[in-house]
């Protein structure tokens, strides 16, 4: 019964956060377009943020709550996720399509890794490191908006629907997205312990799924309409705003504690699939991606048997 209990409760509590999630990025937009914000903002900042929200959530509720190894360890995991799952399912199902447009990013993940890495080599991130990453995530703002300021007008507003409605909806979000989390989490905490899992490996593995469901919705359903560009550059973005919001926000108000095994193995996954996603801009022929593809879940499936068994 307990078990039976808490299966429901993470099914619900993910079930909300993905609803929610899709909500604010909706009414997110609609809020950007009232106030005349440029298309190129609303696409780096508030569908990537939307998709991202589960996780920032989640992990700020668990740094509250003072565990700090769901807190990283579900920031680090959705990261790894979004790359060799997402990515991977994606150049399975469609190995084709061009990807240079969202080139320019790679580098800036690669640049926010890096500082991240740099953030938690001591094992701690104080509040000076939490307000680095969120200058950096300004910078990767500022930037994205320079670079596409040229590249397409801003998008019409709806003069159809209610501002009132749409006010309700973003505050509702918000609610949906907090209870959510704190359903996923509560039962991600429960059922890991049933079986034996450190709160470690609940974050990295449990909570990061549940939380990248969005990504995986986005990109797949991308992959499948044949629009590749948009499963890369959501992939990359999202983990852009993970590596930066996450512990930036987190920390920011409780500095956080870093396991000594998060930073010697699961950064390191982290590290190495940001890297390896780079391969789709060199690697164009069909048989070369779905190769990748295969490589990004055969790695996944053997890091979640490491973690796992161990």
């Amino acid at each position: 019964m307990v078990l039976a209990q808490n299966l429901l409760m993470l099914v619900s509590g993910f079930a909300l956060l993905v609803l929610s999630g899709d909500k604010l990025v909706e009414t997110s937009v609609r809020i950007a377009q009232k106030w005349k914000i440029p298309t190129s903002v609303i696409a780096v900042t508030l569908i990537a943020a939307g998709t991202s929200a589960p996780e920032i959530v989640t992990s700020f509720i668990a740094g509250y709550r003072g565990i700090s190894d769901i807190s990283i360890g579900n920031m680090v995991g959705s990261n790894s996720f979004n790359i060799l799952l997402v990515g991977g399912l994606a150049l399975l199902l469609n190995p084709r399509g061009i990807v240079r447009s969202s080139f320019f990013s790679w580098p800036i993940l690669l640049l926010a890794s890096g500082l991240f890495f740099y953030v938690v080599s001591d094992l701690f991130i104080n509040v000076y490191e939490a307000l680095m990453l969120l200058a950096g995530l300004v910078a990767f703002v500022v930037i994205s908006f320079l670079q596409d300021r040229n590249g397409g007008g801003d998008i019409e507003e709806d003069s159809h629907v209610s501002w009132n409605r749409t006010l309700f909806f973003f505050v509702a979000s918000f609610i949906g997205l907090v209870g959510g989390a704190q359903l996923a989490l509560e039962a991600g905490i429960n059922l890991g312990r049933m079986v034996g899992l450190s709160e470690r490996v609940i974050g990295i593995t449990i909570i990061s799924a549940g939380t990248g469901l969005p990504e995986l919705a986005t990109s797949v359903a991308a992959a499948l309409r044949g629009h590749n560009e948009v499963a890369i550059a959501n992939i990359i973005g999202s983990n852009i705003i993970n590596t930066l919001a996450i512990p930036g926000l987190t920390a920011s108000f409780f500095p956080l504690a870093v396991n000594e095994e998060i930073l010697s193995l699961d950064v390191v996954v982290m590290l190495t699939a940001t890297f390896a996603i780079g391969a789709v801009f060199f690697l164009r022929a069909p048989w070369q991606r779905k190769l990748i593809g295969f490589g990004f879940l055969t790695a996944y499936l053997a890091y979640l048997s490491r973690l796992i068994i161990n």
